[in-house]
């Protein structure tokens, strides 16, 4: 027989399957839908067993943030893997060539000199890699700023023996700032367009782009239908937090994952506290350093939200609701992939039932 989820000691991380699968499912339709791979973003959940649970459903591969991240998955069986990120370094480029002996990677780069670093550390090993030219799309982190400096790092690919330059990727991640459906709807269908049009015209230049990989959880449904590009690259979406609600991209029912606390103490009728704080929720209150999410965390079937935290306490004040001591709650927290980074295991659940223990394998990989 399952045990309940109230024989779990909080804080903890829950899991719940028949959300995720349903998150799974819609993205796989909106991608297949749109003829466009699907690739998933790890660095949210971190853990090996749902990757391979995104792949069955229809995943061409993983993306990773870090190289230690990559090197779990690898580890793991998961043969396809990007690293959505810049790689330097020539530690960090050897682990990348040895990686590449095992599975399908690919990488970003977004400069000449990281291109020759590259060539340089890993010689005849660097053919085994792809490489992905950045662009910024208007993030205004990563990736060329202009086309010139596109057709650039194109120009010294194909100078630099053994470096396989094979398309372009960005991350419009400034969608997360957008303050309405129209402006998200705009953000996302530029980031396809503005990558389409830059491979027609390298095309026209004679190089070869087999690869335009776009996304974001908020940008999807939007740079997906954009005709040219080949990958959506994707992550938050399996779980969803308060800042996909805020954002418009998903409900309140499409967020799958939940911080198990405990109600340590009622003191007054304008003030609850709970056993979790800024170690198990963390404190963001939006994306990219925007904060425009209120509270910590929203309480299911409360209403209520988070409004200050501490280390280990999180404080409720002037809740709308009753609360007792040793009272377990469910909360949504703001930003889901850092608070699976907190944890060393989350709890797949089902109807308040313990399905299993997952190890958050990549969890802290920030190497």
């Amino acid at each position: 027989m399952l045990k309940s989820i109230d024989t779990i000691s909080t804080p903890a991380i829950l899991l719940e399957r028949e959300v995720i699968e349903k998150n799974i499912h819609r993205m796989k339709r909106l991608a297949a839908r749109n003829r466009v791979a699907l690739r998933v973003h790890v660095k949210t959940h971190k853990i090996p067993e749902l990757a391979r649970w995104q792949i069955r459903a229809g995943a061409v591969g993983v993306a990773v943030a870090k190289v230690g991240e990559a090197e779990i998955f690898a580890k793991a069986g998961i043969r396809d893997i990007q690293i959505a990120n810049l790689v330097v370094g020539e530690d960090k480029l050897r682990r990348v060539a040895r990686l590449a002996s095992h599975c399908r990677l690919s990488l970003a780069v977004d400069s000449t000199e990281h291109l020759i670093m590259i060539a340089s550390v890993l010689g005849r090993r660097a053919g085994r890699l792809q490489l992905l030219a950045e662009v910024n799309s208007g993030l205004n982190r990563n990736g060329v700023n202009s086309y010139k400096q596109l057709e650039k790092i194109f120009k010294t690919a194909a100078s630099v023996k053994g470096i396989n330059l094979v398309g372009l990727m960005t991350h419009a991640g400034h969608a997360y700032g957008a303050t309405s459906r129209e402006e998200r709807g705009f953000i996302g269908t530029m980031e396809g367009a503005m990558l389409v049009n830059f491979a027609e015209r390298l095309r026209r230049s004679g190089y070869d782009i087999k690869t335009i990989s776009v996304g974001s959880t908020p940008t999807a449904e939007y740079c997906a239908v954009v005709k040219g590009v080949t990958e959506l690259r994707v992550g938050n979406y399996i779980f969803n937090d308060m800042t996909q609600v805020a954002l418009g991209t998903a409900r309140i029912i499409d967020c799958a994952l939940t911080v198990f606390a405990t109600v340590i103490s009622v003191p007054s009728k304008e003030r609850v506290i709970i056993d979790s704080g800024s170690k198990a929720l963390g404190l963001d209150k939006g994306a990219h350093g925007r904060n425009f999410i209120e509270g910590f965390g929203y309480i299911e079937k409360k209403g209520d939200r988070l409004s200050r935290l501490s280390e280990e306490h999180g404080i409720i004040d002037r809740p709308k609701e009753k609360y007792q001591i040793g009272e377990k709650l469910k909360i949504i927290p703001n930003h889901a992939c850092t608070v699976m980074n907190l944890f060393d295991f989350a709890y797949l659940v089902s109807k308040e039932k313990i399905l299993r223990k997952l190890t958050i394998a990549a969890r802290g990989r920030s190497d």
